[in-house]
């Protein structure tokens, strides 16, 4: 029997906090409370607003725009923050498992991150993902719906003790990231739901949006 997401994250979680010397996790779960007190979740797009139509690199490095995206009644827009996170790597693994499921419901994903496309690429072949992964240039779509925070001089400092290199890896000197969210749009760019994380460790179930497409969404009320 599958484990749960919810099982897989709690298992890495405790191995990560009892591994990770007591100093580092307080940089990281500081920033997550960084994260809390600046509101972003607060602030971000909420049901009802609409997601800006901007352009997504796939992984060969051609553009699209997202409403090209939109084949189904519905599409999944999973923000993950690197294919470096394995809290990442768990939840888009299980995505693919169900994305069958999810295509039942006339619902389909992306994952969307800001790593080079090259990354993007090698998260896809390493997840086995059957589902577009793509490259959000900067982190503009991303910023422009509110889910970005800038990493602190601790951060950073801590990431890249462990060999991090985020000029590399997003093409850029920002050093910005996305928190974990999960946004569900229609073809009219509307958002429909969103499940906002300021806690990396921590993930909706996919099963849940399963279960919110299937009883909420069909009548695009929820």
């Amino acid at each position: 029997m599958n484990m749960t997401l919810q099982e897989q994250l709690k298992q890495m979680r405790n191995a990560t906090m009892e591994r990770m010397p007591q100093s580092i996790i307080k940089v990281f779960t500081d920033s997550i409370d960084d994260i809390r007190k600046n509101k972003l979740k607060e602030n971000a797009l909420q049901v009802g607003d609409y997601v800006p139509n901007m352009n997504l690199l796939d992984n060969s490095g051609d553009s699209s725009l997202l409403s090209d995206l939109i084949e189904q009644k519905f599409l999944i827009l999973n923000f993950y923050r690197g294919g470096w996170c394995p809290y990442c790597n768990m939840e888009l693994r299980e995505y693919e498992r169900l994305r069958e499921a999810f295509n039942e419901l006339n619902a389909d994903i992306v994952g969307i991150s800001a790593e080079i496309s090259e990354l993007a690429n090698a998260t896809t072949n390493k997840n086995a993902l059957s589902f577009p992964v793509l490259t959000d240039v900067d982190a503009q779509l991303m910023k422009a719906i509110g889910i970005v925070f800038k990493l602190n001089e601790a951060s950073k400092k801590e990431f890249e003790n462990f060999g991090m290199d985020f000029t590399k890896i997003h093409g850029n000197n920002n050093f910005e990231l996305p928190v974990p969210a999960v946004y569900i749009i229609n073809k009219k760019m509307e958002v429909v739901f969103v499940h906002f994380e300021e806690d990396y460790m921590t993930r909706i179930e996919p099963t849940e949006l399963l279960h919110i497409l299937k009883n909420n969404l069909q009548t695009e009320k929820i």
